[in-house]
């Protein structure tokens, strides 16, 4: 008889963590998440809204937690500005978030441990599903550490934008689809008729474009655009100090100084300032993607445009006998290293989530192409922006790193960058010698050489 109750109380305890596990009774689970701001359209969102960039990772969060009840998702946007010094610190002092949106990602992280390699949490067929290059971005020693999700940046230095009402107004084409792809030459002829002085004081005021110092990624595409590389094929030496380069720097600087296609001035502006000019219509072609596109309606909600006006999309004007160029990017999730082997796989599961079809595609609501073939395939069918759209893909097929791979830790030497474009927009040093100068302490800091 004890046999007997002894094996039924046994049963009942069985019956019992079964009931409490179907139920969800398990072990609780906190996840951390850090992204940067990130202004997507949840689900449901008001059409007539902009959203912040709070309401994406708070509805993610809540709507993974009401799949898990065990699990406690905490989220903390994190400012472009001072993000990297943010991972960094976390870094040392061994309390890093258990994901992170990859703005600032280095392959050391993985190299040195920190990171949680994703293969074993994938089927072949969920990797099948995403550009090989996309992946290529985490792959260290055979293995891959990123969850690709964006295919793209905000399009800074991958593609401009055109203004078609100043173009119609000042009896100028755009460039002819299905890729809008212009030479050098025709963009400065297009660019003179552009240019205009508004006021009759003999000096224009209106302007083709825009260059400033602080906006890196533009102001290096057009170094690219004429044959300038930042660095060697093995990636061992800064060679920026090129005729090449010169010569974009020179186009730049007689644009403002000689020509007046461009606002004096660059020396000291970024790229919201560049931002600004397209908006209030003094400059007719601006920079960036289909992002960019969707940054007019936003702020149009907001109520910091009076209007929303049209833009299309151009790739950077091409040099002959150069290849066309586009700044390269795609980014992702990546998870940090778990001790608790039941927390890992809840944290890739979330990654999973976040990079699943159904939030991949919540990208459109950014204008943004996805890491994701089969998203893509249709996303845009129904926009008004799909030739766009696609005029910036093309551009995308033609994308380098401007500042090295992952391997490289540019940052040290982003400042001296900035400090060359600021020499030579302000005519104090000729762009020879500010490339010299540059080149001579980039690779000092960079691979200590005297």
């Amino acid at each position: 008889m004890k046999r007997y109750s002894r094996s039924m109380s046994l049963i009942l305890i069985l019956l019992l963590l079964g009931i409490f596990s179907s139920v969800g009774l398990t072990k609780e689970i906190t996840i951390t998440w850090w992204t940067n701001p990130w202004r997507i359209a949840p689900p449901g969102f008001p059409e007539d809204q902009a959203p912040t960039a709070e309401d994406f990772p708070a509805w993610a969060s809540q709507e993974f937690m009401r799949l898990h009840p065990n699990v406690k998702v905490v989220y903390e946007v994190v400012p472009n500005a001072g993000y990297s010094q943010k991972i960094t610190a976390s870094i040392l002092a061994g309390t890093t978030p258990d994901l992170l949106k990859d703005y600032t990602y280095k392959r050391q992280w993985a190299a040195q441990g920190l990171l949680e390699p994703i293969d074993p949490y994938l089927t072949p067929e969920e990797m099948a599903d995403w550009y090989d290059y996309t992946l290529a971005k985490g792959l260290v020693d055979g293995k891959h550490y990123i969850f690709p999700w964006n295919n793209s940046s905000n399009g800074m230095g991958v593609t401009m934008l055109l203004n078609p009402e100043i173009f119609a107004a000042r009896n100028v084409e755009l460039p002819a689809l299905p890729s809008r792809a212009w030479s050098i030459d025709e963009f400065f002829e297009i660019a003179q008729k552009l240019s205009y002085d508004s006021d009759g004081d003999g000096v224009n005021d209106h302007y083709a474009f825009a260059v400033g110092a602080k906006d890196i990624e533009n102001s290096l595409a057009w170094l690219y655009l004429f044959g300038g590389r930042m660095f060697n094929e093995d990636e061992t030496e800064v060679i920026l100090n090129s005729p090449e380069s010169a010569a974009a720097l020179q186009f730049l600087v007689d644009a403002m100084y000689v020509h007046e296609i461009a606002p004096k001035g660059a020396e000291g502006m970024g790229v919201y300032d560049i931002i600004g000019l397209f908006h209030q219509g003094r400059t007719a072609i601006g920079y960036g993607g289909p992002y960019e596109i969707g940054r007019i309606d936003r702020y149009y909600k907001e109520g910091n445009l009076d209007r929303i006006f049209p833009v299309n999309i151009a790739p950077f004007p091409y040099r002959p006998g150069y290849d066309p160029i586009a700044l390269g990017g795609s980014g992702g999730y990546v998870v940090f290293k778990q001790k608790d082997a039941e927390k890992r796989a809840m944290v890739m599961e979330f990654a999973k989530f976040l990079t699943n079809h159904e939030n991949t595609a919540a990208l459109k609501s950014l204008l943004y192409v996805t890491a994701r073939k089969s998203v893509n395939e249709h996303l845009y069918d129904d926009s008004p922006f799909a030739e766009d759209i696609s005029v910036y893909t093309q551009a995308m097929e033609h994308s380098l790193p401007f500042l090295g791979s992952p391997e490289i830790e540019f940052g040290p030497a982003r400042d001296h960058l900035q400090a060359m474009f600021e020499a030579v927009f302000a005519r104090t040093k000729t762009p020879e010698q500010a490339l010299e100068d540059f080149a001579k302490e980039a690779n000092r800091i960079l691979f200590n050489k005297r």
